[in-house]
């Protein structure tokens, strides 16, 4: 029987060196692991969204979802900061996206965090509305109509209807209704004569209508207005002259005076109207038959100096004052105005 051999096989020893390799990887992985089996391993946070803005497309856009898509939609809601103006939001645009993808929500501000209504932003307050000072306005007048208004008011107006004084005349007949409209608003009751003269070498030097209340009975108004609207210049001139300046006014101021006033009257007021003076030899009688009208409570004789031909006269000027003085009544240069607007300044 043959012997077997003593030497060791170096297959055998292989086998028991990976075998012990194999065993201490598992030990050491053994002891790295064990102790973690059991705990809770911590969720990674996902990224976050990623924001879509409002992208400007071109005329041709292909459906990012489905290229085949053939159907778009427009996107056109507005992105605006709530906040601050210069946050860097992209104006709205369209965008065209495949009808079966939602539509995103309005796209917030990256920058700001929302804010509730009606909030100041701390960074950029609004600047206050500018302020434009306007002119300022003018008080307005506070008027206490019983110290503009007249008493029972009686005038007689003698009128010059001499060629010079066309104007004048015109006047009257254009605001016949506006002067009985603004007599009845400042005094209670009022009456008007009236006194056309011309010069004294006319057939017929006056024409006269007398003192009638127009605030009452309707055909006096209809009356004084037919009178009025009947005058013309130098309609009494006749088979007579008017070579001069001077005209008769003594025989209108006279004519006035004889006048019978209403009773119920307390303002009586006599207005010349006229562009030069009396005859020479009239002017002292003038003043004293203005001066007699004057005298009693309440009357008065008033002038108005019409500017015709080459303007202003001294010696008319200075006779007009005159008389107004001596009657106690008011002296009126015109100056282009309406009568109407002469004849309310004499009564004052």
């Amino acid at each position: 029987m043959k012997k077997m051999s003593s030497a060791p096989s170096p297959f055998g020893m292989a086998a028991l060196d990976l075998f012990a390799s194999a065993l201490g990887a598992f030990i050491l992985i053994a002891v790295v692991i064990f102790p973690m089996i059991g705990k809770a391993v911590p969720d990674i946070p996902a990224p976050p969204a990623p924001i879509i803005m409002a992208v400007p497309a071109p005329d041709s856009v292909v459906c990012p979802v489905c290229p085949m898509c053939p159907v778009v939609a427009a996107v056109t809601e507005p992105i605006a900061c709530p906040v601050c103006p210069a946050c860097p939001v992209p104006e709205p645009v369209p965008v065209t996206i495949c009808p079966e993808v939602a539509v995103p929500d309005p796209v917030e501000c990256p920058v700001c965090p929302p804010v509730p209504a009606q909030v100041i932003c701390p960074v950029c307050p609004p600047a206050p509305p500018a302020v434009i000072c306007p002119e300022p306005a003018p008080a307005p007048i506070q008027v206490d109509a019983p110290h503009f208004r007249f008493p029972h008011l009686d005038i007689i107006i003698a009128l010059d209807i001499t060629n010079s004084m066309s104007g004048q005349v015109a006047n009257l007949k254009a605001e016949v209704e506006q002067l009985a409209v603004l007599l009845n608003r400042i005094s209670p009751s009022f009456g008007i004569g009236m006194v056309a003269f011309g010069d004294r070498r006319w057939e017929s030097p006056l024409y006269l209508f007398p003192l009638r209340e127009l605030s009452g009975p309707a055909t006096n108004r209809d009356a004084f207005r037919t009178f009025v609207n009947g005058l013309s210049v130098g309609m009494g001139t006749g088979r007579g002259s008017n070579p001069d300046s001077p005209e008769a006014f003594y025989d209108a101021l006279s004519a006035a005076s004889g006048m019978t006033w209403r009773q119920r009257s307390e303002r009586r007021v006599v207005v010349m109207v006229t562009d030069n003076p009396a005859y020479s030899d009239e002017i002292d009688r003038s003043i004293l038959v203005a001066t007699g009208i004057g005298r009693p409570e309440g009357h008065r004789v008033s002038t108005v100096y019409v500017k015709t031909g080459s303007g202003n006269q001294p010696a008319t000027e200075e006779f007009l004052r005159n008389v107004a003085e001596a009657g106690g009544g008011q002296y009126v240069q015109d100056v282009g105005g309406s009568l109407t607007v002469n004849l309310l300044l004499s009564l004052f």
